[in-house]
């Protein structure tokens, strides 16, 4: 008998963890699949985003490169928005499943409450004759035994209480489990229609962007003439930012060699280094600690074209001039922002590339392309959050261009804007 319910008590400990592990891996769970409809919600801005884009292009002139763009991107973001919903219902499916199996345990500790209620109850009402418990405790040989009795009478008393106690918490954790597992076979029901909505909008928008991609192909000999000209925009424009660039380590290093000079020490020999005085060295190690973390250069928008090179979107086996920094779609008359304190070094006009906007930090500097009215003046110093102009309502799109660069060398912004 004793083995019996040792047994037993075995059994009724570990349904206890697994109950108590269960809630605290479906809390984790619940945390990444609310972490993912959170990037699900974004993913369907975005694309909200994209339509107005679109629409806003179309305004401008038909049929347009700017146009198929977007259109490609609003492809990828659907597909990007179709893979997290399925892992949600992967998610879902495996929370169904642990709660299912959690619920199972629930149900058999019930069942074992019960049963050991069920008997205590039958002991005490074959024996419910009160004289007979009287008796029991009058009979003792001596007064230590009368209390032993009196305290398992007792004891027994409040084992029945607390059993009672016991079946009524697992009675209501069992139905709020069955409740929370109602509404998830509720939420994956829901996100696979979605799914199926979201797969359905999918082919529309390849079907159209493969339709679109065809009637300008057809105009491969108009478009060959503009990527070639786009490449002369793109060549004048990196040689432009490379020259002031240049110029403002130049003009940094007279600076260190004349501080220096002063206080006897020496400065690298170097002259494409980025001689440092002891104000820029600070500017610089705090906009290095801030990689990642940078806000955008616009309070609303997309990159459509990343940093490097890409594929032309319908001649075939042609690429792109490489892009030194990345094209933000924003909506129209957007204020561009400063991502950093910095101070202002050139104001600059380049054909394809409307205004832009040098700001110096440190020896990093951010460039601003793709402006229309600048707010701004060279020599000006400005804080994160300035602003320095907003976007060129002229072009086809409305979009900015972006770059960052260390020194001489390109950065992809990609890695320094925050996420």
């Amino acid at each position: 008998m004793s083995l019996r319910i040792k047994a037993y008590s075995l059994i009724l400990a570990a349904a206890g963890f697994l109950v108590l592990a269960a809630p605290e891996c479906s809390y984790a769970q619940n945390k990444t699949i609310e972490s993912k409809k959170k990037e699900a919600g974004k993913l369907q801005d975005d694309i909200k985003f994209l339509d107005k884009q679109i629409s806003e292009t179309k305004k401008q002139r038909q049929n347009t490169l700017s146009e198929l763009k977007l259109l490609n991107k609003k492809v990828e973001t659907r597909k990007r928005l179709i893979d997290r919903l399925e892992e949600d219902i992967k998610g879902q499916g495996m929370q169904i499943s642990d709660k299912t199996k959690a619920l199972e345990i629930m149900n058999a500790k019930l069942d074992s409450l019960k049963s050991s209620y069920r008997r205590m109850i039958m002991k005490a009402y074959r024996n419910r004759d009160s004289r007979k418990w009287f008796m029991y405790i009058i009979a003792s040989d001596n007064v230590e035994q009368g209390y032993r009795r009196w305290s398992y009478l007792k004891k027994y008393s409040g084992s029945l209480t607390k059993l009672a106690s016991e079946i009524k918490e697992e009675s209501r954790k069992i139905e709020a489990e069955r409740s929370e597992l109602s509404h998830l076979q509720a939420e994956k029901i829901k996100d696979q229609h979605e799914k199926t909505e979201e797969l359905n909008r999918l082919k529309q928008d390849q079907d159209k962007s493969k339709a679109y991609a065809n009637t300008l192909a057809k105009q491969q000999k108009k478009y060959t003439q503009e990527l070639q000209k786009k490449k002369q925009q793109a060549e004048r424009l990196n040689k432009e930012i490379e020259k002031l660039i240049s110029q403002a380590i130049a003009s940094e290093r007279k600076k260190a060699e004349s501080s220096a000079k002063k206080s006897g020490g020496k400065t690298s020999s170097s002259s494409t280094s980025y001689a440092e005085t002891p104000e820029s060295a600070k500017l610089s190690g705090s906009f290095e600690s801030n990689k990642g973390n940078l806000p955008w250069p616009v309070k609303r928008g997309m990159i459509v074209e990343g940093f490097g090179e890409h594929p032309h979107p319908t001649i075939k086996g042609v690429k792109l001039p490489f892009n030194n920094g990345v094209n933000i779609a924003a909506p129209k008359g957007s204020q561009v922002l400063c991502v950093f304190e910095g101070v202002v070094k050139q104001i600059i006009v380049i054909p394809g590339y409307s205004n832009c906007v040098l700001v110096e930090h440190g020896k990093f500097f951010t460039f601003y392309c793709k402006l229309g009215k600048v707010s701004v003046k060279s020599g000006q110093k400005v804080s994160q959050g300035s602003v320095i102009g907003t976007i060129d309502t002229n072009q086809e799109s409305s979009e900015m261009h972006f770059e960052l660069w260390m020194g001489t060398q390109k950065q992809n912004p990609e890695n320094w804007l925050k996420r």
